[in-house]
């Protein structure tokens, strides 16, 4: 009678990193914990936790993480500086909140006549094509360019095309990664009652043009 192999241990740490790369925050998330288990003290593990955590609006475990992260790193760290402003976003918004008495007016902030749309598209290799289900983002910035820990998140349709409906006028960063290494970068002002349109494409990418780039 042939032998039954061994079920082969999980790699959490790996498998939360192919998830995280595909955007499956929950999946990302549970693997992470899973992982920290046994490597308490990795950094990565507990930032792309954290990371994870953001997305899928779990607040607490987000700043647990992030002030971990911000603990265990150094301020001149890619890490560090998410963490802090992501750390500092979330507790203006806090407070903000706690300073409101009606809940309505705190949720109204979030709320504008305003829009931004437009269509992705990549070169491939094979001629541009439309990135389907692709993840952009917005990034409200104030004048000064500090963040104000306010943010949008859409994915394309099955065509390339992207729509943010109903935020406030105002500056925003559009990026379609502000963790790892983005295709784009850009700054982009949306007037009171505009609905803008910018479409994304090599042309436009970081290797053309970005808005924001990372001291050296």
């Amino acid at each position: 009678m042939p032998s039954v192999p061994a079920t082969a241990e999980v790699d959490h740490a790996a498998e939360g990193h192919k998830a995280f790369e595909r955007q499956e925050w929950n999946v990302a998330a549970s693997h992470y914990r899973a992982a920290l288990q046994q490597s308490s003290g990795d950094l990565l593990l507990h930032y792309r936790l954290a990371i994870s955590a953001s997305w899928l609006d779990s607040r607490d475990e987000a700043m647990t993480e992030f002030d971990w992260v911000v603990a265990h790193t150094t301020a001149a760290s890619e890490e560090g500086r998410v963490a802090r402003e992501w750390l500092a976003g979330a507790r203006r918004n806090v407070a903000r909140v706690g300073a409101t008495t009606n809940e309505s007016d705190a949720r109204d902030e979030r709320v504008g006549e305003s829009g931004v749309h437009g269509r992705i598209v990549w070169d491939e290799g094979q001629g541009v094509e439309p990135l389907k289900r692709f993840q952009v983002h917005l990034y409200a910035q104030s004048p000064d360019g500090s963040p104000k820990g306010m943010s949008f998140h859409v994915r394309t349709d099955r065509d390339g095309n992207y729509k943010f409906e109903k935020i406030p006028a105002g500056i925003y960063k559009m990026t379609d990664n502000n963790v790892g290494a983005p295709r784009w970068r850009l700054k982009v002002e949306v007037r009171p009652g505009e609905d803008a349109v910018i479409d994304l494409g090599p042309e436009n990418s970081v290797k053309a043009r970005d808005d924001f780039p990372k001291p050296s």
